[in-house]
């Protein structure tokens, strides 16, 4: 409601150029932006043959059972804010009238306009393909927890970062990817109750 996301994006935006600048850059498009969402498939993968190892040990059942439910959790929170952008009438700033585009800005509970975009822009996937990994603050306590979180708002912050510079997010649109993941990680935490270790 603070107008910030509008100001923080008219930064990176490039009048002259009618676009954002460093929306197809190979170090922002390819390196940061899908080598963040790569890294995050392939660590989830790792995870997955990792939990698929410790089935066949009889002994690590309470092991078992965290990597189980960071594998969950951490899919479900990408799910939920992918079902959320699905029903999204938001379009990402490089559509919007504001950046040369021809949708028009309205803010989370306005109505929408009758030319909004395509929509389909919020809550960022991109920062979610990060914020999912607060799955594993229910399954680990004390530094590790703190490592963990520090780890996870950082990545998150740089994912989300890149997609403000590139004019594919808004900032708001960060914070509920991570609330969207935060809740869904919670909502499961206390449904499944994982041992922490």
């Amino acid at each position: 409601m603070s107008g910030f996301d509008l100001w923080l994006s008219a930064h990176f935006f490039d009048a002259t150029a009618g676009g954002f600048a460093l929306r197809r850059d190979w170090l922002w498009s390819v390196l940061l932006h899908d080598g963040v969402k790569w890294l995050s498939v392939a660590a989830w993968l790792a995870l997955l043959a990792y939990g698929f190892a410790l089935s066949l040990r009889a002994r690590e059942s309470d092991r078992r059972a965290r990597v189980a439910f960071v594998l969950c959790a951490s899919l479900a929170a990408v799910v939920a804010v992918n079902l959320l952008r699905m029903k999204s009438a938001h379009s990402c700033p490089w559509y919007l009238v504001d950046f040369g585009g021809q949708a028009q800005f309205f803010r989370l509970f306005d109505e929408v306009p009758p030319n909004s975009g395509p929509g389909k822009c919020l809550p960022s996937g991109h920062a979610a393909s990060a914020f999912m990994w607060l799955a594993l603050l229910p399954v680990v306590r004390g530094v590790a927890r703190q490592r963990a979180l520090f780890a996870v708002l950082t990545l998150g912050a740089l994912a989300g970062a890149v997609q403000v510079v590139r004019g594919a997010h808004f900032p708001s649109h960060i914070l509920l990817a991570a609330a969207a993941c935060a809740i869904v990680v919670l909502g499961l935490a206390s449904v499944m109750r994982p041992p922490a270790g």
